[in-house]
């Protein structure tokens, strides 16, 4: 656990330098990061989260998007429940299947104040943050095992 722990940690601290540095949004990575070991935490992870994740938000664009065309408080629950919908609906489609990712990149999105660059680019980086911080501690342990063999 140490190991893991330690490459999240440090991982964590480049993450947030970096992005403070390159004016990224930090918290939608942690959330790309975390879907990543919900989603099992292995290299098929990454496609488990990504394909998902990137339909959520670009279902919460396509709600943005069409408010200008449409008045009254009532559009905006029923975009919502309609998308909802859909990301509950394509869950019978494999590269869709993991329904979590959807609804956080969705979340992402409608916390990025609508930009969708600024939602994409860091929870993107956070699943593959998330794939090297599970594979830096095998990384180590194999160097590790090979000097003692």
């Amino acid at each position: 656990m140490f190991p893991l722990a330690l490459s999240i940690g440090v991982l964590a601290g480049i993450w947030t330098f970096v992005s403070v540095i390159a004016h990224l949004l930090t918290w939608p990575a942690f959330v790309g990061w975390a879907l990543f070991f919900a989603g099992g935490g292995d290299s098929k992870s990454i496609g488990k989260c990504l394909a998902p994740g990137l339909l959520g938000i670009v279902l919460g664009f396509l709600v943005v998007k069409t408010m200008p065309f449409f008045s009254g408080a009532w559009f905006l629950p029923v975009a919502v429940a309609v998308i909802a919908f859909i990301m509950v609906m394509v869950m019978s489609s494999q590269i869709f299947a993991f329904a979590p990712a959807a609804f956080a990149g969705c979340a992402v999105y409608f916390g990025s104040n609508g930009d969708i660059v600024a939602a994409t680019i860091p929870f993107v980086l956070g699943i593959l943050l998330g794939y090297v911080s599970a594979v830096l501690p095998n990384l180590t342990k194999n160097v590790h095992e090979k000097k003692a063999a």
